[in-house]
């Protein structure tokens, strides 16, 4: 029998959600957030959701994982200050300090917004972009936590977002899912599935006629993973753009490339390379070395 996702409230204890979590990978807390909040968000983010256009350019593989009927954008604190209510949420700070080993930071606030004829993304484990934290398996230290909060209503329909409940304690990290082990997000506006990076999942196909699933993605990462200078900060652009290519990449005027030379996955705008948003625009492209294929689960919501 399928494991099922077990849903909580959020007047349940912070305890009791947590020891679930490490239990089952993945569970949902109904009205994490209240209406007012909600509410809020919508008016915020339904500009910049109306005029961002689906899909993404790329390869076919990039295609596929992001959607071509998908909306994805970053940034979301700047385009809905309430955003950083959820950043600031109390249980989801009591979950980061008990998994982490040390520090940890936000690693992305993204819109997912999956459109009608949108097709199953491939089930994968967030883990997979950090291959130094996945190869260590179930054992390994918590590399990254996520939350997908519902906008609107996630249902079948729709593409409630899909989970292997107890993925995460797998033996073999490399052992795909069967479809019998694969449950769905169903769950109303204001409600949140928490996951641990570790755990399986990807979102589920839209089959309706005119619904679009609207949910925030958010996730914490380990601080290490991470340089110990804030170089866009400490060398502007401005100056930056005057050294070679190279140089430019290793200040972080790239996104970093880890399954495929061509395709950005970490330090993105918008999960799109950084250097599509730096102006004055830049008119040189560098790969390094170490952009070369992983055979490895892509990571990415």
């Amino acid at each position: 029998m399928t494991a099922q996702l077990r849903h909580f409230d959020s007047s349940d204890t912070a305890e009791n959600i947590i020891a679930a979590i490490n239990e089952d990978g993945a569970i949902i807390v109904e009205n994490f957030i209240g209406n007012e909040l909600l509410s809020t968000l919508v008016s915020e983010l339904k500009p910049h959701a109306d005029g961002f256009e689906p899909g993404m350019s790329g390869g076919a593989i990039k295609q596929m994982f992001c959607g071509a009927q998908t909306k994805r954008f970053a940034g979301l604190a700047t385009k809905a200050p309430s955003f950083a209510n959820l950043i600031d949420n109390d249980l989801l700070h009591q979950w980061a300090e008990q998994s982490f080993a040390n520090d940890y930071w936000l690693n992305t606030g993204q819109a997912m917004i999956i459109g009608p004829g949108s097709t199953e993304q491939m089930l994968h484990r967030d883990v997979g972009n950090w291959p130094v934290v996945h190869n260590l398996g179930k054992d390994g230290p918590e590399g990254t936590l996520s939350i997908m909060l519902a906008i609107t209503d996630f249902t079948e329909e729709n593409g409630a977002t899909r989970v292997v409940p107890g993925s995460h304690l797998w033996e073999d990290f490399s052992v795909e899912a069967d479809e019998k082990q694969v449950v769905q997000a169903v769950m109303p506006a204001g409600s949140a599935l928490l996951y641990t990076g570790k755990a399986i999942h990807g979102a589920g196909a839209n089959i309706s006629n005119d619904k679009w699933r609207f949910g925030i993605q958010m996730s914490y990462i380990l601080a290490q993973l991470t340089p110990e200078e804030a170089h866009p900060i400490t060398i502007p652009w401005e100056v930056a753009r005057n050294f070679s290519p190279r140089v430019q990449h290793m200040l972080g005027y790239y996104s970093h490339k880890t399954f495929l030379p061509d395709w950005p996955v970490l330090w993105t705008a918008d999960y799109r390379d950084v250097r599509e948003s730096l102006e004055p625009k830049a008119d040189t492209e560098y790969v390094s070395a170490g952009a070369k294929r992983l055979e490895l689960p892509i990571a990415a919501d």
